[in-house]
């Protein structure tokens, strides 16, 4: 049974997922991309899709074998009571790792390039109070402030992009795969953790009320995630070339370079728009699926009275997963990306397999007992 009522459509679904990738996708990935695969970065992110094209198999996959249940609920159905409980555990104890590093990642973005004299617990906690209320109101709030955000988004993003053609040197792109294509499929790895968060369908489809459209839905969410991704590498690449691993937040360098007549200058305010557009769907989806999880984990009929610990608890996360000075940006490591994808990935994968051995299984035994 599902802990909210409420109904989405496949396009407020594929809004709610196309942030969730690209939030924080848009300021980490080209740095990592370019420290990996140099001047063929752009490529990165192409080869990175074909997890997310993976994951949303595995979720539409499992949503037809066992439709109308979420990754938690068709764990149970599948390993059976003790061995889903424990699979719906790993994800409990993983979503709020997971939303804490976003929370933490949205503090440290504004307060370095915004707000330099406002607290960390005041950035992150506005944020988080927030997204608990849309939360709160349910899946079809959250689905229509998702459409209103992600469409500012696009156009803001868009407009950047206009503004910036006039300064790219479209010769950085070579030399072309000078080192081979190994260096792309490393850089692909941090894009392949992201990607991997297309899983999120699993957890959300059941909610969707028409699914005629749903593959091909998802797969164009993937396709124009995978096209914004390579373009702002690609805009990173023409703008800052080899210096582009120089800097923590590359996007925000490139918006620095918008210059018309002297006039137009120092729009990265719009970078930062963009951000907390984004990021508000994001920790937004993470903190939905993070209640309605542990409102079934636990078979509680309604998800809201936990939103508001779980908030709490994401915000200890977020200071959590961040010790000393090093900041987010230590984490995001290949060890990290690994993890990521283990969780988001590897473990549906094996899960969705044992249900097609179990379908296998049940279909021979009626072949034999039919004989």
């Amino acid at each position: 049974m599902l802990t909210d009522k409420g109904k989405i459509s496949e396009t407020q679904l594929a809004f709610m997922i196309f942030p969730a990738i690209l939030a924080t996708a848009i300021l980490s990935v080209p740095g990592i991309t370019m420290h990996y695969a140099g001047h063929d970065m752009w490529l990165s992110p192409i080869i990175g899709s074909l997890i997310g094209f993976a994951a949303v198999a595995i979720s539409i996959g499992l949503d037809r074998l066992y439709p109308g249940k979420t990754l938690i609920q068709s764990s149970v159905s599948i390993a059976g009571r003790i061995s889903g409980k424990l699979i719906g555990l790993v994800y409990i104890i993983f979503l709020p790792h997971l939303t804490g590093l976003i929370i933490r990642t949205y503090g440290e973005f504004i307060v370095n390039n915004a707000l330099p004299r406002t607290p960390l617990f005041v950035v992150m906690g506005t944020m988080v109070a927030v997204c608990a209320l849309n939360v709160r109101l349910g899946i079809e709030v959250v689905g229509r402030t998702s459409q209103i955000f992600v469409t500012l988004l696009i156009v803001l993003l868009s407009l950047i992009f206009i503004l910036l053609i006039g300064e790219l040197t479209p010769a950085e792109l070579f030399p072309f795969m000078e080192n081979g294509p190994l260096p792309s499929i490393k850089g692909a790895l941090a894009p392949a953790a992201w990607f991997s968060e297309y899983i999120v369908i699993a957890f959300l489809l059941p909610y969707v009320n028409r699914r005629k459209r749903t593959t091909r839905v998802m797969l164009g969410s993937l396709i124009l995630t995978t096209t914004a991704m390579t373009v702002i590498n690609l805009f990173c690449l023409f703008l800052i070339g080899d210096l582009t691993d120089s800097f923590v937040y590359p996007v925000m360098i490139a918006a620095r370079y918008i210059t018309i007549a002297d006039f137009l200058q120092h729009i990265e305010s719009l970078i930062i728009a963009v951000w907390i557009f984004g990021i508000f769907v994001k920790i937004s989806v993470f903190l939905y699926i993070f209640a309605t999880s542990t409102a079934e984990w636990f078979g509680l009929k309604d998800y809201k009275p936990v939103v508001v610990p779980l908030s709490f608890l994401c915000m200890v996360y977020a200071y959590w997963v961040v010790s000393g000075g090093s900041g987010t940006s230590s984490l995001i490591g290949p060890s990290a990306n690994l993890y990521t994808i283990s969780i988001l990935l590897i473990l549906p994968a094996m899960i969705y397999g044992v249900a097609w051995l179990k379908k296998g299984w049940a279909h021979f035994r009626k072949n034999q007992a039919n004989t």
